[in-house]
């Protein structure tokens, strides 16, 4: 199964999808289960505990997706610790093709 962290709630493929938000406690057990590949660059990542990617590599499809949306307004460029990422809020959903 091709699970990846994604940046943008994004279709990259036809097909039949479907979305719902998760908490964050079930979003870091997912990454925990399923060991999902991380195209997000965003410091949104490091609330389920992992590190923003530094690769340029390209998402071409997925089974399921974990999007993290902020819940404000991140300042392009800025490097976030953890505390400050949750000061904000991050709202997870899974989107998952069938």
């Amino acid at each position: 199964m091709n699970n990846v962290i994604l940046s943008a709630p994004l279709i990259l493929e036809e097909g039949v999808f479907t979305s719902s938000i998760i908490t964050l406690e079930e979003a870091k057990k997912w990454v925990e289960d399923n060991n999902p590949t991380n195209y997000s660059g965003h410091q949104t990542v490091l609330a389920v505990g992992i590190q923003p990617t530094t690769s340029r590599a390209v998402c071409t499809g997925y089974d399921v997706a974990l999007v993290l949306k902020p819940l404000g307004r991140l300042e392009f460029g800025k490097e976030y610790t953890l505390d400050e990422v949750l000061k904000v809020g991050v709202q997870p959903m899974l989107i998952k093709k069938y």
